[in-house]
């Protein structure tokens, strides 16, 4: 079942692709250019004759602004969650120790701070710690619990990009439908002998798979920059915690 946020991003997706496509197929239909020039090529190529394969393009945009926004959207969350940095939840100046009763005192201020903001992993992981050392004085429990709850948070991650994956394999394969609907066309009016029309009729069916590996290259170093930014701010987030937190504990 799609959530709320999801639905929003395939309908954003579905209004931008249309938009485009109908732009497209209305340029392709004007007489504005001529239909055996380089544009009206172009604008076949981009899915401009909607009836001979631009559904496919079409389908393929929407796939590729669905991906495009699900990326944009779990960027925007690692970046608001690392302005949480500068909330001060820790003492960050060097020298201080952190005695049993500042630690609890932490626990409790980040408990207050998300309910007046929200949870992020660096809450999580402060409030945890703080819970853990209360209950055992051990760091090495400690660590153990930031370790936990970091994997934790990482494999939610990957669940969020689960349907980016996904997209990433199915916008080649929308283009690999495109050209075996387009070479199965160009079968069946083999017999015409007309080979304008057969050779116009592979080129459509060629195009729906080049512009979908283009997409393709495009969202796959997207997504590659994705997953870099959400591994540096897992990485950040607990050296931030050990450095500031457990390092600073007077056992």
């Amino acid at each position: 079942m799609l959530e709320k946020k999801e639905l929003q991003l395939i309908g954003q997706a579905v209004v931008f692709s249309t938009v485009f496509i109908v732009i497209l197929n209305g340029a392709y239909l004007s007489d504005i250019f001529a239909k055996d020039g380089i544009v009206s090529r172009i604008l076949i190529l981009l899915g401009g004759d909607f009836i001979k394969g631009g559904y496919i393009q079409w389908l393929t945009y929407m796939a590729f602004i669905w991906s495009y926004k699900e990326i944009k959207s779990l960027k925007a969350q690692i970046k608001a969650e690392k302005s949480y940095f500068k909330a001060n939840l820790l003492p960050t100046n060097e020298g201080h120790l952190l005695m049993a009763n500042e630690v609890i005192e932490i626990g409790r201020n980040v408990k207050e701070f998300e309910k007046k903001y929200s949870k992020t992993l660096l809450t999580q992981l402060i409030k945890n710690s703080c819970a853990k050392f209360r209950s055992s004085k051990s760091i090495s429990e400690v660590l153990e619990v930031i370790n936990i709850i970091t994997d934790l948070h990482r494999d939610n991650s990957e669940t969020e990009q689960s349907n980016i994956r996904y997209l990433l394999w199915a916008i080649p394969s929308l283009g690999f439908i495109g050209t075996v609907l387009g070479i199965s066309s160009a079968l069946m009016i083999a017999n015409s002998k007309d080979m304008n029309l057969i050779t116009a009729t592979l080129g459509v069916a060629f195009d729906t798979t080049l512009v979908a590996l283009i997409l393709s290259i495009i969202l796959m170093w997207l997504f590659h920059d994705l997953q870099k930014k959400t591994d540096k701010f897992h990485m950040k987030t607990k050296e931030y915690v050990i450095e500031n937190l457990v390092n600073k504990i007077e056992v």
